[in-house]
């Protein structure tokens, strides 16, 4: 008989997620919910929490398609304060992700040209010059143009995805909440 009573708690909790607790979502929006307690850090009050920093940008990385995202903040926080540090903080990440991408790009276009001058050059000077030679400058001149596919397919494409997360978070919508994690909605009467 007791094998028969957890078969059924376990057929009632199957379409039951704690995670759909604490983050609630809608059709299109996805609810991440922060205490005030936790928005600054311990150090500074004018910083965010490299914590909740962390914890944003790992929460937006994960969301697939154009979802928004909605920050709820409890009722003692002060939602234009924490919009504005953090929103200014994000605007910094974004222009540093910017700025990796562009170097990321030079750096793709100084090895493609610098790999097919080598691989040029090793083509021409191969009945010229030693064997040894011949294959180094062939082992440099791909390892350039390998280097190149790998910033450009790799590397830059992981950049793009961080800034599409982090203006992703610039754009979300900053809300009050009085019920920010209400432990008893984890039980279930």
């Amino acid at each position: 008989m007791p094998k028969l009573r957890i078969k059924e708690a376990i057929k009632s909790l199957k379409g039951f997620s704690p995670i759909d607790v604490l983050l609630p979502r809608k059709e299109d929006e996805l609810d991440v919910t922060i205490t005030g307690k936790e928005l600054y850090s311990s150090i500074n009050n004018s910083i965010p929490a490299p914590e909740v920093m962390d914890y944003l940008l790992e929460m937006s990385s994960h969301i697939e398609g154009d979802k928004r995202i909605n920050i709820v903040l409890d009722n003692e926080a002060d939602i234009q304060k924490a919009k504005s540090t953090y929103c200014s903080f994000f605007n910094l990440l974004a222009k540093k992700k910017i700025k990796e991408i562009r170097s990321c790009t030079f750096k793709i276009f100084g090895f493609l040209i610098f790999g097919g001058a080598v691989l040029l050059l090793s083509y021409f000077l191969e009945p010229m010059v030693r064997r040894v030679v011949y294959d180094t400058l062939n082992i440099i001149g791909s390892f350039s143009i390998w280097e190149t596919a790998d910033l450009f397919f790799f590397s830059r494409m992981e950049t793009k995805k961080e800034l599409i997360s982090i203006i992703r978070l610039m754009t979300a919508d900053w809300k009050n909440s009085s019920n920010a994690l209400n432990p008893s909605a984890f039980h279930q009467d």
